[in-house]
């Protein structure tokens, strides 16, 4: 028992000072002293604790070891360290040579802090564990600590709000928050953690830990930056600097404030359960990891950020769980720039989207069977980022939203094979569109590049496609079941065609099946045509890109676009497709010029139907096909040339081209010359057929022949030399 106050204020003692299963009834006043090594513990018997009732030590000189093992410490004091604060032990400005071990300790005050150690130097680690316990905030602001700071098994309980201060510390060791390895007793803390801009070079271990955080607002008279990014925050840590890897592991209620940490080793929140719903719960933004962020198979609720980041290594999500974001954010990664890959591989996210816009990423982003659910809103955005890998949108990725891809830049491959994508409007309960997604779109790729392709195989329950102006090397797809009927493609280029697994057949290059799938699109835009068209062309399928194109005329036609509206422009258009086939088929004009030069012919070739055929001589001489009809002017009279007033002696005197003064008449090249203008074979120039031999019904047939000829002959040169093709007609 020391009844009364133990004094040693700027005494100097040169030996151990060691009270075992001590009673103090006052709190020794240490103040300035200069020991060897000061020890208030208990005895070996676990049933003699020292008794402490506070601790005022600020400026002590220990060359050796601080020892508060196995003491029951009470009491508030204050002193001109911090004038108006209350502590049950005070050691500001101290400088230990030794460690600072308070193991098994139990401290119960009623002031606000347990331990002030402000600005204080420990060589050695500080222990505060194996069932150390206090029921205020431990503060160690700014202190040198030249081992680790270890609180396995530690239980700490702040009224205040700050339950563990090493603000601005700088730790040459390892910070451990660690479950007891004897007892298994996990590391317990109730309230606020503050180590904004500490410097740690072992590293961070938080493992079986229990860490709650003080109700919002609690600490708001200790801050000492701005406004915290989360209204309960459990562990804030702005500023930081861990060049040790940081591990944590724990359960979590409350905030984790990292903004702009640099954490050279990387940090691994593998397994954690952080629960701050509704708010930010992990916040990293402008942090820089230097080899790698694993927060695999974890459970969060709430925001993680991590814009603007800059992490030398991969981003790891696989099996995390995501929920109850801040601002429909389940993951906010704005800006971010990875070093490595990013692996979402079966991350769960509800009702918040997975924000990577304006990230730039060096390998892959992964997302195999990743279910991401969040109607009405964005599910994934790659808005304006850009990925030097693929993007594996695959293998049971499910979205219930819309996957944003708006911009993007994927110097790899876009797979999407196995995917389900959908896209709900809440408010009407349909795939209809909303003040967000106008298009009603579940996945959205405008002027999207992907440099190594697209390979689809996807499935839309509901919702639009929207790949306009993207460009890709290749697509795969079965364009039979893959694009939905609201697909917008208008601009979407690529080279060829692929097949969906990349290694087997070619791909679905057939102009008909294409033309069936651009057939079926709700909004009809000629430039999705012209793109398989110039794709079939270019593989050398000539022939098959001009079946694509009368295809794509004939859709055009059914759905009565623009002018075609109008019955004569349609009936135009019908004509332009069954003659030349819309300009790509101008044989089809030789069909009908033979057709018609065989119908003229059959008309000729029977002598009735030469009777009524004439030809006049220089002389005025009047054949027929079988004769002379007249052989002077004067006889070029109805009467002279009627059939009767030639006799059969006189029409066979001279033969039937008058002995060569007329060319003789043939009806196949009389055809020919009627039908064909641009060929003059000089039948139809010498032969006519009379009205007065009754051929005047064959001089109408004659002349529309004709018309028809030259019809038939101006629409096969426009379609021979290309120009009939650019317009409709």
């Amino acid at each position: 028992m020391i009844d009364g106050v133990f004094d040693l204020r700027a005494a100097s003692v040169g030996v151990p000072l060691h009270f075992l299963g001590c009673e103090f009834t006052d709190a020794p006043q240490l103040d300035g002293a200069d020991l060897h090594e000061l020890v208030i513990a208990g005895s070996e018997d676990p049933g003699a604790p020292s008794q402490l009732p506070g601790l005022l030590a600020n400026g002590i000189r220990l060359r050796r070891d601080l020892v508060l093992s196995g003491t029951r410490i009470t009491g508030a004091h204050t002193t001109s360290a911090a004038p108006g604060r209350f502590s049950a032990v005070w050691l500001t400005e101290a400088e230990i040579g030794g460690r600072l071990l308070a193991l098994g300790t139990v401290i119960n005050t009623t002031a606000d802090r347990a331990l002030q150690a402000d600005r204080t130097i420990v060589t050695g680690d500080i222990r505060l564990a194996k069932g150390f316990r206090a029921n205020a905030g431990v503060r160690l602001h700014a202190m040198q600590i030249g081992g680790s700071l270890v609180l396995n098994g530690a239980t700490l309980n702040s009224s205040t709000g700050r339950a563990l201060d090493i603000a601005e510390t700088a730790i040459r060791g390892t910070l451990f928050l660690l479950e007891d390895p004897d007892t298994g007793q996990p590391t317990t803390i109730n309230g606020r953690i503050e180590m904004g801009r500490a410097t740690i070079q072992g590293g961070v271990r938080i493992g079986a830990a229990r860490l709650t955080a003080p109700p919002a607002g609690s600490s708001s008279r200790y801050e000492y930056h701005g406004k915290d990014s989360a209204d309960r925050a459990l562990l804030v840590a702005p500023g930081l600097t861990v060049h040790g890897p940081v591990v944590v592991g724990a359960v979590i209620e409350g905030a984790v404030i990292l903004a702009g940490a640099e954490l050279h080793s990387g940090a691994v929140f593998d397994g954690v359960i952080l629960r701050n719903g509704g708010d930010l719960a992990l916040d990293l933004a402008q942090a820089q990891l230097g080899a790698g962020l694993s927060i695999a198979d974890a459970q969060i609720d709430g925001t993680v950020d991590l814009s603007n980041a800059r992490v030398v290594g991969p981003v790891s999500l696989d099996g995390t769980r995501l929920a109850d974001p801040k601002h429909r954010h389940c993951l906010n990664a704005i800006g971010i720039r990875v070093d490595g890959d990013v692996s979402l591989k079966e991350l769960q996210a509800r009702d918040g989207s997975i924000e990577l816009r304006g990230s730039s990423v060096a390998g892959i982003v992964d997302a195999e069977g990743a279910q991401l659910v969040n109607p009405g809103h964005r599910t994934l955005s790659l808005h304006h980022a850009r990925v030097q890998g693929n993007v594996r949108l695959c293998q049971g990725f499910t979205s219930v939203g819309a996957v944003m891809l708006t911009r993007v830049t994927v110097e790899g491959r876009l797979r999407c094979d196995g995917a389900v994508l959908e896209w709900l409007n809440p408010v009407t309960g349909d795939d209809s569109p909303s003040e967000l997604n106008p298009r009603g779109a579940a996945i959205e790729a405008i002027s999207a590049t992907f440099r190594s392709g697209v390979s689809l195989g996807w499935q839309i329950r509901a919702g639009a496609v929207d790949f306009t102006d993207a460009q890709s090397s290749f697509i795969a797809d079965d364009p039979a079941i893959d694009w939905p009927s609201r697909s917008w493609l208008a601009g979407f280029s690529y080279q060829r065609f692929a097949p969906l697994d990349n290694l087997h057949g070619q791909g679905e290059w057939r102009p008909l099946v294409r033309a069936r799938w651009l057939a079926g699109l709700a909004d009809y835009d000629p430039r999705p045509w012209a793109q398989v068209a110039a794709v079939l062309r270019n593989s050398g399928n000539g022939s098959g890109a001009e079946d694509l194109l009368i295809a794509q005329r004939r859709c055009e036609r059914r759905r009565r676009i623009g002018v075609q509206r109008r019955l004569w422009r349609r009936s135009l258009d019908v004509l332009a497709d069954l003659t030349v086939g819309y300009g790509y088929r101008p044989e089809r004009v030789l069909l009908i010029m033979l057709t018609l030069i065989a119908a003229v012919s059959i008309i000729l070739l029977p002598a009735d139907g030469q009777a009524s055929m004439r030809a006049v001589d220089p002389a005025g001489v009047v054949y027929s096909p079988s004769g002379i009809v007249a052989s002077s002017p004067e006889a070029v009279s109805p009467e002279a040339v009627s059939p009767e007033a030639v006799s059969p002696e006189s029409a066979g005197s001279t033969g039937s081209c008058g002995d060569g003064k007329v060319r003789c008449f043939n009806p196949v090249l009389y055809a020919v010359d009627t039908v064909i203008p641009i060929i003059d074979l000089k039948q139809r120039a010498t032969w006519y057929p009379s009205r007065d031999a009754g051929g005047g019904w064959l001089e109408w047939w004659l002349s529309a022949s004709t018309i028809l000829g030259w019809v038939t002959s101006t629409v096969f040169a426009l379609s021979f030399t290309r120009l009939g093709r650019t317009a409709a007609i």
